[in-house]
């Protein structure tokens, strides 16, 4: 089993003992938490360190929630969910005077160098009300990149991004029994959209990012099953036959090492491992 099944096993299983113990208002709690979120964090981070990324230039380190670092982009500065730093580029202290941002006296601790040099990759999850929310999401991954992109173009982003293809069902988490809806998540709609945002090149629009994960995890099993592709995901019935994106490219399981190969055509390896 890999570390991501693990994490996946774990995340199943904190969320599925909330229902159990506190209904509605458990589950509820245990999302809020980011107890399931950071499993998923740790699952990155613990891919980057396997493929020779240096433990000690992961913020958070392995394991850890804080410090996450606070980059300044074009409108606004934001704490990064995992930020791998370049060990030879020095930090630069700098007042900020560009964008919205330059009436406010702020300061950019990192500077330019530091922060161009820096691969952000952002960690998320939807588990409920995905077609409602979904023009929410979409638009605030596009902002995230918009940000960075807007002041560091050459900087490389990755987004991980988890849905079931079932959702809970929540009248029966409203007893404290463990179900999913019968109807699916429109899979094909979430990986149009991360592909039509995917794989950035120098000069490409500043929304985009260099690398996106899609996780399509079917969880109404013993041990949560993580698709691989779109041959995978017709033969389950997920997309139809004639669905001609091909999920690969937004898969988990090459995501680290597409994206270090994305870095080390920009910037030097040796800087973060």
């Amino acid at each position: 089993m890999t570390y991501i099944d693990e994490q996946l096993f774990q995340f199943k299983k904190r969320i599925e003992d909330s229902i159990i113990s506190g209904g509605m208002q458990g589950k509820e709690s245990m999302i809020r938490s980011s107890a399931l979120i950071n499993l998923i964090h740790d699952a990155v981070k613990k891919s980057f360190i396997e493929a020779g990324v240096n433990p000690l230039n992961i913020f958070p380190h392995l394991g850890d929630t804080k410090p996450e670092l606070k980059m300044a982009g074009f409108l606004k500065q934001k704490d990064q969910d995992i930020c791998i730093v370049p060990s030879n580029i020095q930090k630069i202290s700098t007042s900020i005077n560009w964008g919205p941002l330059a009436f406010e006296n702020k300061i950019d601790e990192y500077g330019f160098e530091f922060t161009t040099n820096t691969l952000v990759i952002n960690v998320r999850s939807q588990m409920s009300s995905l077609a409602k929310n979904s023009d929410t999401l979409f638009e605030r991954t596009f902002a995230e990149a918009q940000n960075l992109h807007m002041r560091y173009p050459n900087i490389v982003l990755g987004e991980v991004y988890l849905i079931p293809v079932h959702e809970y069902d929540d009248e029966l988490v409203k007893r404290n029994i463990v179900g999913f809806k019968k109807k699916q998540t429109n899979i094909e709609k979430y990986i149009s959209f991360f592909n039509s945002i995917n794989n950035r090149n120098i000069g490409d629009e500043n929304y985009a990012y260099e690398r996106c994960a899609l996780l399509i995890v079917d969880f109404n099993q013993p041990q949560p099953y993580l698709f691989k592709n779109s041959t995978e995901l017709k033969q389950a019935g997920f997309i139809s036959k004639n669905f001609d994106i091909e999920y690969a490219n937004l898969n988990f399981q090459t995501f680290v090492s597409d994206i270090l190969e994305i870095y080390s055509c920009r910037y030097n390896f040796n800087n973060i491992c």
